[in-house]
């Protein structure tokens, strides 16, 4: 069973593996995606990763809680992103999913909170990553 923080690594920190490859990998082929209210289905969520690894140098995810019941998932995370020009955001996301059976994601209902950058701990890299 995939968990969102081995997709999150795949798609942004595992560069040889190309970003249709990484999707292939964690989303089932009728994956779809809400953001913020915002649904986007498998090929517009490729296109966004595809253009987010162009200007994203690395992503760290920590986890705070992470559920599971059957297909059902629940996951709230800590995401810390820095841009190639160095740049820094991080956010906090709450998430509830539903996996197919061979554990891969076929819907995810998210939204985020933008967390302030000078704020502890974001953006300081591997060392908070669980």
């Amino acid at each position: 069973m995939t968990t969102l923080k081995d997709a999150i690594d795949d798609l942004f920190n595992n560069r040889r593996l190309a970003a249709d490859e990484a999707v292939d990998r964690h989303f089932a082929p009728a994956f779809r995606q809400r953001v913020n209210g915002t649904w986007d289905d498998r090929s517009g969520f490729l296109a966004r990763v595809v253009q987010l690894r162009e200007s994203v140098e690395h992503v760290t995810v920590t986890v705070l809680d992470e559920l599971t019941d059957g297909n059902s998932y629940a996951e709230r995370h800590i995401v810390e992103l820095v841009q190639r020009d160095g740049e820094r955001a991080g956010q906090e996301v709450y998430v509830f999913a539903e996996r197919d059976p061979d554990g891969r994601f076929v819907r995810i209902e998210e939204t985020a909170l933008a967390l302030d950058s000078g704020r502890p701990g974001v953006g300081q890299g591997p060392a908070h990553a669980q």
